[in-house]
């Protein structure tokens, strides 16, 4: 008899056992749902900036989607002085140019260009674009490319 008992015992103890952690977990799962749904698991939104160029460098930029332009400000960190030529601009596969600076800049000078008919998403999304240098060391006369990424908000 008293193996029966004890068995019943056992039985009711585990019942016990898995409504009690049911519970938890279930209050657990509520909780989390109720913060994923506040926005509690988002990651905070990333900064605009500059990443992977050398000699010369963007220090600032803006998309403008309204006027499908790209607006540079480009500083030459060579040590030598330089002469813009061409910059292009490649956005969701789509590049555009302005092929026709021509502009030399001293040691440590910045310029601002823009290059236009690009075409970015809507004000206030995220963009990515590839943006490609070409320049030319007067000091030698030797080609460069200065190559990176610009991302940020369109504006």
């Amino acid at each position: 008899m008293k193996l029966k008992s004890l068995g019943k015992r056992n039985g009711q103890a585990a019942v016990e056992y898995l409504t009690t952690y049911g519970w938890a977990i279930l209050v657990t799962l509520v909780v989390g749902v109720a913060l994923w749904q506040m926005g509690a698991f988002k990651p905070p939104s990333t900064p605009p900036g500059c990443t992977g160029f050398s000699q010369v460098t963007p220090i600032d930029h803006v998309a403008d989607g309204s006027a499908g332009r790209m607006g540079l400000t480009l500083t030459n960190e060579a040590g030598v002085k330089v002469k813009l030529n061409r910059i292009d601009v490649d956005i969701f596969g789509k590049t555009c140019s302005n092929s026709g600076i021509n502009k030399e800049l001293r040691a440590g000078q910045s310029y601002q260009v823009n290059v236009t008919s690009c075409t970015f998403p809507d004000t206030g999304n995220y963009y990515r674009a590839k943006i490609t240098i070409t320049y030319t060391n007067l000091v030698s006369g030797i080609k460069h490319k200065s190559v990176g990424e610009c991302h940020g908000s369109v504006e």
